[in-house]
């Protein structure tokens, strides 16, 4: 244990002689011996010492009781005061500063050395309560901190999250006014061009039936027909795409649904010679069959747009019973999707002649069925598309 530190204040020289010698006798260390009263107060603030041996009557303009006011209102440290004035008039004086000890001159030294133990005893066990209470305010405030800073993070989080809500809503909300505008000038438009087309397309036919034409004419009628069929399924599009029309459900095969469509697009596999996989289990599903026809069959179709030739086209399913889930898989190893970012986007389309409505339309047909349509994976020699959809045993 190190020796504890004492400031003697003394104006009378044998005294402090005396004094300093006993201390350092036992083993306590004596920082000054400080005559005058200013020079004490000086010393005390500089040094910090753990006791101060105080005379009340010095040779200055302040004593030792003004002395110890003063250090007081600064640190807090430990005086005794020794004095040959034992008046009630200076001891009532003393008091304010609240002294550890008064002592009457001549001092004994056995009551000297108790009183100086006792006071750094009360001093050390003093300045460790204070501590520990030091430690459990710092410890609250952190708790309290660490906990505002939670609920802080915590609001913040739950602010984010609506800005973020608010946000998709007024989207949804852009999206349907774009939509019922769209809706609106489809029907008007739908029935201004599918007249003239209509009309188009008989005498084409009629045309290529009957007229007796050149090659070349022949080619041109079958340019006519091919652009007239373009712009009718670019019309039925943009209908469907503007008018979410209720869902029929029925429960329905999976299976039986694929192969149904493999059927459908049987020549054009052929033609291509693209390896065709119907990998899906038995599992059945509430489901609108045309328009879950309709996302299998866009899916399909653009998988054969992204296979050159001997390539394979594979739709598995995977079944969580856990979450009560089927992941169904659209896999091709064709060339890519070349935009991902802006695939699902209205009128977005990497084809020369595509319309840009069969993604956007069969991701709009997957959330009516509570369902999600995403691309997994793409590049060149494997695109993985995911539909994933509630299903029942």
């Amino acid at each position: 244990m190190s020796k504890a530190d004492i400031l003697i204040v003394e104006d009378d020289k044998l005294t402090a002689s005396v004094l300093r010698k006993y201390l350092e006798k036992n083993n306590y260390n004596v920082t000054h011996v400080i005559e005058d009263g200013l020079t004490a107060v000086e010393k005390a603030l500089l040094t910090k010492p753990d006791l101060i041996l105080m005379d009340i009557f010095l040779k200055d303009s302040i004593d030792g009781i003004e002395v110890a006011r003063r250090i007081k209102t600064k640190v807090d440290i430990p005086v005794i005061f020794l004095t040959a004035d034992s008046s009630s008039d200076t001891i009532q004086r003393a008091k304010i500063t609240e002294p550890f000890g008064y002592l009457v001159k001549p001092v004994d030294s056995s009551v000297l050395m108790t009183n100086i133990d006792l006071t750094l005893r009360k001093q050390i066990s003093y300045n460790k309560k204070l501590m520990e209470t030091l430690q459990q305010a710092n410890d609250e405030l952190e708790r309290r901190v660490n906990e505002r800073t939670n609920e802080l993070f915590e609001a913040n989080e739950v602010l984010k999250n609506e800005i973020i809500q608010r946000k998709l809503a007024e989207e949804e909300l852009r999206k349907a006014d774009t939509l019922a505008t769209i809706g609106k000038m489809s029907a008007v438009l739908a029935h201004e061009i599918r007249n003239p087309l209509n009309s188009i397309k008989i005498n084409a036919d009629i045309l290529h039936e009957t007229a007796v034409l050149t090659e070349n004419q022949r080619k041109r009628i079958k340019i006519i027909r091919k652009e007239v069929e373009r712009l009718n399924n670019l019309v039925k599009d943009v209908l469907m795409f503007s008018r979410q029309s209720e869902l029929v459900l029925i429960d329905l095969s999976l299976k039986n649904l694929i192969d149904g469509l493999y059927q459908q697009i049987m020549n054009i596999l052929e033609e291509k010679k693209i390896d065709f996989k119907n990998s899906i289990g038995d599992v059945r599903i509430k489901g609108d069959f045309e328009k879950l026809k309709q996302v299998f069959l866009n899916l399909i179709l653009n998988s054969i747009d992204a296979i050159f030739e001997d390539g394979m086209i594979e739709i598995s399913s995977v079944t969580d019973n856990g979450s009560g889930k089927i992941y169904i898989s659209v896999t091709d190893n064709g060339c890519g999707v070349a935009n991902p970012d802006k695939m699902f986007d209205p009128f977005y389309t990497s084809k020369n002649l595509g319309t840009g409505l069969g993604l956007s339309i069969s991701q709009n047909i997957i959330k009516q069925h509570n369902g999600e349509l995403v691309l997994h994976s793409s590049k060149p020699g494997e695109t993985v598309f995911h539909i994933i959809l509630p299903y029942y045993n």
